[in-house]
């Protein structure tokens, strides 16, 4: 099983349940560093987006998942995100979603409020 880090709509049940055909066991409260919250603005949604930033720290959940349905969220999370692994506050090395620099998406990017 992978490790991934999460700290927006893939904790939600609804979203798990859509994507992986399942719903994720009961997570583990964990924070990474290096990394500061921002939001992605869509058309009809607005969306958490991480990206780097020394000094910042992002709370968030990790859950355990197969490589296939890290490749089904891979699809799901789309070209605004990439996928990298990362050693988390509790030295758990886990899989992130961050902002991807070479989207096209990148000026929808904003900061939170």
């Amino acid at each position: 099983m992978e490790k991934l880090f999460t700290y927006g709509t893939l904790q939600d049940s609804p979203i798990q349940q859509q994507v992986l055909g399942r719903l994720l066991d009961n997570g583990t409260p964990d924070t990474v560093r290096g990394y500061k919250m921002s939001k992605l603005v869509g058309i009809h949604t607005t969306y958490n987006i991480i990206q780097p930033e020394s000094g910042k720290l992002v709370d968030g959940v990790v859950y355990e998942v197969t490589e296939e349905e890290l490749e089904k969220l891979d699809a799901y999370e789309g070209d605004a995100y990439i996928r990298v692994s990362t050693t988390l506050l509790s030295n758990t090395r886990a899989w992130i979603y961050r902002d991807n620099p070479r989207s096209d998406l990148q000026s929808h990017i904003k900061p939170v409020d």
